[in-house]
């Protein structure tokens, strides 16, 4: 079982999550470890759930503070079957990082093997490739204001 995170300075409201997901296509199911995510009618199931931040490595959660602008307080890790990147299911991760992005805004997702992407609502995720060379400079705001279009 693969998991990552999703990372947010700010609060999360699950049931504006829930019903953006729903609005998306997903249907959720509610299971001992949280809820069951997945498109109607396929077997790409993700199992989300709230995590404590405190349970992430400092440069994780280091980088998702130069990323976000504030230290990340809310935690969602997603659980799948597969790679990160190749599963079946990373469609359904990528559209759930989404969503938390949607309802609270600047997140990021960190995949558990030392790589945290910025999450972007239309592009899906950026790789440290990209935002990389940004979190050098000391306008790395005004980079992040552009590059997510705002």
């Amino acid at each position: 079982m693969t998991a990552v995170t999703v990372l947010t300075a700010a609060r999360l409201n699950l049931r504006k999550l829930e019903r953006r997901l729903v609005r998306a296509g997903y249907a959720m199911v509610p299971d001992d470890d949280g809820l069951q995510v997945s498109r109607h009618g396929r077997w790409d199931v993700v199992t989300m759930s709230t995590s404590r931040v405190s349970d992430l490595p400092d440069d994780a959660l280091g980088t998702a503070r130069r990323l976000v602008g504030l230290a990340p307080r809310t935690a969602v890790i997603c659980r799948f079957d597969g790679d990160v990147g190749t599963s079946d299911s990373w469609p359904t991760v990528v559209d759930i990082a989404r969503a938390v992005a949607a309802v609270a805004p600047l997140a990021v997702l960190y995949d558990h093997a030392g790589t945290t992407y910025l999450v972007h609502l239309e592009r899906g995720l950026i790789g440290p490739e990209e935002y990389g060379p940004a979190l050098n400079r000391p306008a790395t705001t005004d980079f992040l204001r552009r590059l997510l279009g705002g």
